[in-house]
Formats: C-alpha cells, sequence, structure tokens
C-alpha cells in the first residue's frame, strides 16, 4: 500500500519546469546527483513494468513519466518511452500512441535548455511536430495529451509561434473539465491562460483566470496537478474549492477550504 502511495505522490506532484526552456541549461551538481538516486528505485520498478508490454492502465506510463522528470533524466525518458513506442506499436490503439508522444513531447521539453544553442530550435520544433502528432492520433479528445500539448505550447518562447494552439488547446481543458483525471489539472490551465492573457495586456482577465487557478502569483517554479493544495496561509486542501448539492435545494457539501474546513449545510425547512 505504501508503494503505491508513494507512486500516486509522484504522479501528482511531479515538476514540469517548462521555464527552463527560456533559460540556461542546469549542471549536474551533488544536489541534482542525490535526487536522481531518490528516485531511481520506483524508477527502474516502472521502467521494469513499462517493459513488458503497453500498460493497461495509463497511469503508469505517466507515474514512471513523473519518475523521469523527478530524477532529472528527462533525455533518458524521451527514448524510453520512444523505443517502447516502437517496440509496441503494432499493437498500440492510436489513444495509446498519444499518450506515448505526449509523455515524450513532455520530456524533451523539459530538456529543451539541455541542448546545445546551435541545435536547440530545431529540437523543440521537433518537439512541437511530436505533441501535434499526439494531438492528430488522439483526434483532439483525449485530456491528457490537450493539457501537456497545452501547458507546453503557452510555455515556448514568442519566436514558435505556439499562443494561439495553447490558448486553443487550454480552452478546450476548460470545456472538457468533466474529461479531466481530477479538478486539479484546471489549475495549471487557469494559470497559464492568466500568463497568455498577461502576455496580452488584458490585465483583468488575467487576474480573473490567475483567482480561479488558486495561485497568488504567476511567477512559479513548478507545475502541480494535485487534486490538494498546501499554502502558508490557508493550511493544507484536500480537494479543490467547491460546492455539491448533495439533496437538491436542501443539504449542499462545501470542501476544498482547508484541513478544517469540510462543511456540510443544509437549508432549514421552509426556507426559500
Amino acid at each position: 500500500m505504501r508503494t503505491v502511495i508513494y507512486l500516486l505522490a509522484a504522479l501528482l506532484m511531479f515538476g514540469v519546469f517548462l521555464a527552463n526552456l527560456r533559460g540556461t541549461p542546469a549542471g549536474r551538481g551533488p544536489g541534482n546527483h542525490g535526487e536522481a538516486s531518490s528516485h531511481r528505485s520506483e524508477l527502474e520498478y516502472l521502467k521494469a513494468v513499462n517493459s513488458v508490454a503497453p500498460p493497461r492502465d495509463p497511469q503508469l506510463l505517466f507515474l514512471l513519466m513523473a519518475q523521469y522528470s523527478n530524477a532529472k533524466l528527462r533525455e533518458e525518458g524521451a527514448e524510453f518511452f520512444s523505443a517502447r513506442l516502437q517496440e509496441f506499436g503494432p499493437r498500440l490503439t492510436d489513444a495509446q500512441k498519444a499518450l506515448y508522444l505526449s509523455a515524450i513531447g513532455l520530456l524533451r521539453a523539459q530538456h529543451a535548455s539541455s541542448v546545445s544553442l546551435l541545435h536547440r530550435v530545431g529540437y523543440v520544433k521537433e518537439t512541437i511536430a511530436i505533441l501535434e502528432q499526439a494531438k492528430q492520433l488522439s483526434g483532439g479528445k483525449i485530456f491528457v495529451v490537450n493539457w501537456i500539448a497545452g501547458i507546453v505550447h503557452a510555455e515556448l518562447p514568442g519566436v514558435f509561434h505556439q499562443r494561439n494552439a495553447a490558448k486553443a488547446e487550454l480552452a478546450w481543458c476548460l470545456e472538457n473539465a468533466d474529461k479531466a483525471p481530477d479538478a486539479g489539472w484546471l489549475r495549471e490551465v487557469y494559470h497559464h491562460l492568466g500568463k497568455l492573457a498577461l502576455a496580452e495586456g488584458e490585465q483583468d482577465k488575467a487576474q480573473d483566470y490567475l483567482r480561479r487557478s488558486g495561485y497568488k502569483e504567476f511567477e512559479r517554479a513548478i507545475t502541480l496537478i494535485t487534486p490538494f493544495s498546501e499554502e502558508a496561509a490557508s493550511g493544507h486542501a484536500f480537494s479543490p474549492r467547491r460546492i455539491s448539492e448533495i439533496v437538491p435545494g436542501r443539504v449542499y457539501a462545501l470542501s476544498g477550504l482547508s484541513s478544517r474546513n469540510i462543511i456540510l449545510w443544509c437549508r432549514p425547512t421552509g426556507e426559500s
């Protein structure tokens, strides 16, 4: 059970660090080596699982993607999934191929800052093409595929001209929120739509998106897709903020405020 919890945490809490596309390559210092080592046992286990056959549960694929990301082995991860895609290709549906390509595209995007400047533009263009192929194979109807494409495209520098694509993909995610693995995935959709609006000088729209995301500011180091959140002022919230109607017109459940504020509210009989 503990292993399962750790693996789920790895999937939910991986940092995307796509801002590195605009920065300088990160060196492999002692800290990086230690962090990679701490993930190695889980990574090796998931590699073995994903090497046997295409996983029936896509979560296993993305758990491994998260482990590669956390261990800062993005290039190795992209190569692993590329090899599995080639090996399993004849057995995969288009939807499964789209998931492999999305994982490859995200890991490549994370690794882009380590590619030499001479080759980086071509590398990023190849990554964009991989994400586009994933969308085509998915028919544009798989949430995770659109989410990854939207987040990557939103973080790319303007020279790649992917802003409109990012807005369309992220807008699709909002319109199809019911297809998300959980509501926590929408946090980054709102956040990146806000950043795009801010870049276009739409201050009011940007602040509205930021408010909806639940974040306090636009500049952040990592991307989270957790259903829970953690803030210094309000503490831990187990789920996104929402009101559920338990008994129509009578009983409502308000959740997501904090660990102390899971509320059940009943409308008094006769109250309008």
